[in-house]
């Protein structure tokens, strides 16, 4: 299969109702057109049907300003494309249960491409018995709905070769899977479904590409146990993830790319996560991402709850901001279901760490800066309050930790880091309205990581003895910003820790 395998044809309609406006260096109003693949989508009712009754597959293109209603599963054709133009709404019709949670079924391409000023949203047809959730649902995951699962996401098969999303809002999925599980891995029927699911099986890899996007509301994994893709997971917000365990985002097997500048909170398990499952490597950047009150609702031991690597998996993990989380950034060296991470491709350093909550669960503190036994050490330039230990004849660190909720805080302009850590606040997943995560100008975290032309601790890092990382960068050069749909926009590390740097580059989203 050749790399360009997009088969795409492009239509510009020249009327009104298909241009969007700017204006010229002059000031003058400019008419861009919108994109346009295939045939316009002109039914506001999905999918249609045929003379007998079925579904047709759908594809082509979803017209800027209409609301579209999927009333049951939709699937796109291998070689086919749905495109999304900017400032579409589509309502699902589900219910969390099997048989009446529609998914999107890609054998092909789907296209999400919102802007800022008109963002896509993917979510639920709110009706009495299938209502949304709101700022009163904080800690209690039995009843929030935003763990109900009404519908079951964006599910690749094996011959889906693109997913993007662009400025797009996915909210209340997780609908469990139903006959058609035998397409997705080892998935049962009943297992939850994840929001977004890619593992093609040809030899190129598929593109999966997610920016500037929220991710609200799932069951279990948001986008979960991707194999054999290229990914840019940029700029997103990710909030109430997992009921009673999944990840924010887990990357399983094969995967190649970035993810950085990616705001989590109250994640269930990890925000952040990449592991492999057969040996094949994986290798994944993680920079410049923050993470607040996640991994509390997962209960099983030895899952982590910020940022987690696992079984072969590597990458440049710099600059990232933890805080009030369960455990901060592991390297793993065994969990329950994970095996050993690829410490030879790892390289990491320039992360803080804060833990506001001095309170004791069993032997050990409820929120650690790092968790002891396993292959994560201190480094040079990490703000935590960890204490690196002995190395085992394993390689283990047997460090402990020193909890001081006074140090290591990166003081964020609207967002009380010690306040929020008390008694069950942290257990709270409802993001404050106006907190506002970038950085004061006292931050410890402020000129703190690394960059490009960065000196002394802001100092680039190489490993020339790490073959994977020598090979594929950091950032990774696989998704290149072409401008077409395919494109991937990707932030390169900031001086700056965390996702919303000072000089206003990185996450783009407000609260």
């Amino acid at each position: 299969m050749k790399r360009s395998f997009v088969r795409i044809s492009f239509l510009a309609f020249a009327s009104a109702g298909l241009f969007a406006c700017g204006k010229s260096g002059d000031g003058a109003n400019v008419s861009k057109p919108l994109t346009v693949i295939g045939q316009a989508i002109s039914s506001d009712t999905l999918p249609l049907k045929d003379g007998s009754g079925n579904a047709i597959p759908l594809k082509g293109t979803m017209l800027s300003g209409k609301t579209y209603h999927i009333m049951s599963n939709v699937s796109i054709n291998a070689g086919d494309t749905l495109y999304v133009q900017p400032g579409v709404t589509v309502l699902v019709h589900g219910n969390g249960a099997q048989g009446t949670s529609p998914m999107f079924l890609v054998n092909g391409t789907i296209i999400s491409d919102g802007t800022k000023d008109q963002p896509n949203t993917f979510t639920v047809y709110e009706t009495a018995t299938t209502p949304k959730s709101n700022s009163s649902y904080t800690t209690d995951a039995s009843t929030d709905p935003a763990y109900k699962g009404y519908w079951s996401g964006f599910q690749g098969t094996t011959t889906c070769n693109l997913m993007a999303f662009r400025w797009t809002h996915i909210e209340y999925t997780g609908g469990p899977y139903g006959a058609n599980n035998t397409l997705f891995g080892k998935a049962e029927p009943g297992d939850p479904t994840p929001t977004i699911y890619m593992a093609p099986t040809g030899a190129a890899y598929g593109k999966l590409i997610v920016e500037d996007s929220w991710l609200f509301g799932s069951l279990d994994d948001c986008i979960g146990k991707c194999q054999h893709v290229y990914v840019s997971l940029m700029r997103n917000t990710l909030n109430k993830l997992g009921g009673q365990g999944g990840e924010g985002i887990n990357l399983k097997n094969d995967v190649y790319g970035d993810m950085a500048y990616n705001f989590c909170y109250g994640v269930a398990t990890n925000g952040l996560k990449t592991a492999g499952i057969d040996g094949s490597s994986t290798v994944v950047n993680i920079y410049n991402n923050t993470l607040v009150n996640c991994g509390f609702r997962q209960k099983k031991a030895t899952r982590n709850g910020s940022i987690n690597t696992e079984t072969n998996a590597g990458g440049f993990i710099y600059n990232n901001i933890i805080v009030n989380c369960k455990q901060g950034l592991r390297i793993t060296f065994s969990s329950e279901k994970g095996l050993k991470s690829d410490t030879l491709n790892t390289s990491y350093n320039n992360n803080l760490t804060y833990v506001g909550n001095s309170v004791k669960s069993g032997n050990d503190y409820l929120m650690l800066y790092i968790e002891p036994k396993q292959f994560t050490k201190k480094q040079s330039n990490d703000i935590n309050g960890y204490v690196n230990g002995a190395d085992s004849s394993n390689g283990v660190n047997l460090g402990s930790n020193v909890v001081d909720t006074t140090k290591y805080n990166p003081q964020f302009r609207n967002y009380d880091v010690v306040t929020n850590s008390k008694g069950t606040s942290y257990l709270n997943s409802v993001i404050p309205t106006g907190a506002d995560f970038h950085l004061s100008s006292s931050s410890q975290a402020a000129n703190a990581g690394v960059y490009r032309s960065g000196t002394g601790v802001n100092a680039y890092p190489s490993k020339p003895a790490a073959k994977l990382l020598v090979q594929y960068g950091f950032p990774m050069t696989l998704l290149a910003n072409t401008g077409g749909v395919d494109a991937a926009n990707i932030t390169i590390p900031n001086k700056d820790l965390g996702a919303f740097p000072s000089d206003g580059t990185g996450n783009q989203h407000t609260y």
